[in-house]
This record gives C-alpha cells, sequence and structure tokens, in this order.
C-alpha cells in the first residue's frame, strides 16, 4: 500500500485578518506549511520560522549530496594524500624556480 500524503493545512486567508494568533500557533505546532485561500484558490504560504530555516538546511544538504555524486560519476578515480602532497611540492619547487629566474 502505498504511504499516503499528509493533508496539507488550509485556511482562509481572512484569518490573517481575524485569527492572526491562531495562525502563528498552528505554524509553530505543526512545522507544516499553512496554505491560506481566496475564493478557494491557494494564495499564499505561511510557515513557522524554524521549520522553515530547517527546510533551507536540508535542501542545502541535498543540494551538496546530489552535486557529490555527479563529481563521484564523472571523477571516479581517487587521489592519495601522498600523491597530492607530492604533486603539490612540485608546483611549489617550479614556483620558486620561476621567481628566481
Amino acid at each position: 500500500m502505498p504511504a499516503t500524503m499528509p493533508l496539507p493545512h488550509l485556511r482562509p486567508i481572512s484569518d490573517l485578518r481575524t485569527d492572526l494568533n491562531g495562525i502563528c500557533k498552528e505554524a509553530r505546532e505543526s512545522r507544516s506549511p499553512i496554505f491560506l485561500t481566496k475564493n478557494g484558490t491557494a494564495t499564499l504560504v505561511v510557515m513557522d520560522c524554524d521549520a522553515y530555516e530547517r527546510q533551507r538546511q536540508h535542501e542545502r544538504y541535498v543540494l551538496k549530496l546530489r552535486e557529490a555524486e555527479i563529481e563521484a560519476r564523472y571523477h571516479p578515480e581517487s587521489v592519495s594524500q601522498a600523491s597530492l602532497d607530492e604533486h603539490i611540492a612540485d608546483v611549489l619547487a617550479t614556483l620558486k624556480e620561476h621567481s628566481r629566474a
């Protein structure tokens, strides 16, 4: 049986005028976006700041993971620390020689 998506929190946009404290409390407690509707159409989304920041951080982590997966796909070889140290020493030696000339 497929997992069901939770129903979105819906409220009329007029609740911004009549029940702002209730909207704030619901957003804080549910940690989910609240969709405010006007004439039956979603118009605005309200979300608790902490929940929003957590969501943004999660999105950044997912993006970094995707970047790492792409990098691993196109650059599957790894470099040992010793090889890297040797390469850096060669580059520095070359720079030193050029600066003397």
